[in-house]
């Protein structure tokens, strides 16, 4: 576990580094057929790495009728006996869902790692369960050599240089770098924003995925399609797309 805490860089006094075991998530969750399937084939081990709360890291909770967080879970997931491209999502949405705390996940194979937070709503009917808004991962990072920027952002994760005003706060500065990371693509640099300017960018991002799959659908039919005033509606569009796409990442950027 020493490689995690020198990402991390946690107190000893959060540290757990105890087991859930898949038998924890059959016996106390109502899991589907797929969901233990993955836990049976796809998942090694779930560590429950460290728990970040009042009591072990002197930082407050923080509440209001939409939210609460009153500990923070790091958790590592094993899939090396899995393909981590195509199932970290998945064992993703298996943790997140089923445990309802503010988890920092990471997903990881012996190659490889992703890691992930998700935004989680209380649940209005129980308070008990959680309602996932948001889902956001890295991109998949090597164990053994990253490059300049994804070492950056492994830097960025320790613990000294996180916002301890709340849990809330803190949460949400893990998903602030896994932003910084994402948006890092489009100019090679990695820079942690303002909260504000990460909640304002990310839904910048978000645009600008549905526009690149727009895009790639409005080619696809361009290129089948036989009428050439179609042809030129289409080609209109897309070269409308392709500006507004480029508008917006240099708002990203600048």
């Amino acid at each position: 576990m020493e490689f995690w805490n020198n990402i991390l860089q946690l107190p000893s006094r959060c540290l757990l580094n105890k087991k859930i075991t898949k038998a924890f998530f059959k016996r106390n969750f109502d899991l589907t057929v797929s969901e233990r399937s993955l836990l049976d084939k796809q998942i090694e081990s779930i560590d429950w790495f460290a728990s970040l709360s009042p009591e072990n890291t002197n930082i407050s909770t923080y509440s209001d009728p939409e939210v609460s967080y009153e500990e923070v879970q790091i958790i590592l997931a094993d899939i090396s006996v899995g393909n981590l491209e195509s199932e970290h999502a998945k064992v993703a949405e298996l943790i997140h869902k089923n445990i309802p705390y503010a988890i920092f996940l990471c997903v990881y194979n012996s190659e490889q790692m992703v890691w992930s937070t998700f935004n989680k709503r209380v649940n209005q009917k129980d308070a008990s369960k959680r309602i996932i808004d948001k889902r956001h991962f890295t991109e998949l990072l090597s164990l053994n050599k990253c490059s300049e920027v994804q070492q950056l952002f492994l830097n960025s994760l320790a613990f000294s240089q996180l916002d301890k005003t709340n849990l809330y706060q803190l949460y949400n500065n893990y998903t602030e770098r896994i932003f910084a990371l994402q948006a890092s693509a489009l100019n090679s640099t990695f820079l942690v924003r303002t909260q504000s300017r990460t909640e304002t960018d990310m839904l910048l991002l978000e645009r600008i995925a549905l526009l690149q799959q727009e895009i790639v659908s409005l080619s696809l039919t361009a290129k089948k399609e036989t009428q050439l005033n179609r042809q030129v509606n289409l080609n209109l569009q897309l070269q409308s797309k392709r500006s507004e796409m480029a508008q917006l990442k240099l708002k990203i950027v600048e």
